[in-house]
């Protein structure tokens, strides 16, 4: 099991889906940055989409900018 460390890019969203189990998804953004051969530094931005399945309350904590981990 990976670890994602990052910031939550817009507010957490509750979807109902079959048998009206509650899912709540966000998507999290993590910046890196390398140096290159040349010596310049490069900066790269990857999304991941999460989802959270245990409990619909947690969207309240998982708003915009928030610094997030999931395992």
């Amino acid at each position: 099991m990976n670890t994602i460390i990052g910031r939550v890019t817009k507010n957490a969203e509750i979807n109902i889906v079959k048998n009206d189990k509650q899912v709540v998804n966000f998507l999290v953004a993590i910046n890196d940055s390398y140096k290159t051969k040349q010596g310049e530094i490069k900066e790269q931005t990857t999304y991941y989409n999460c989802s959270y399945w245990l409990s619909p309350n947690v969207v309240k904590i998982l708003t915009k900018g928030a610094l997030e981990h999931q395992k």
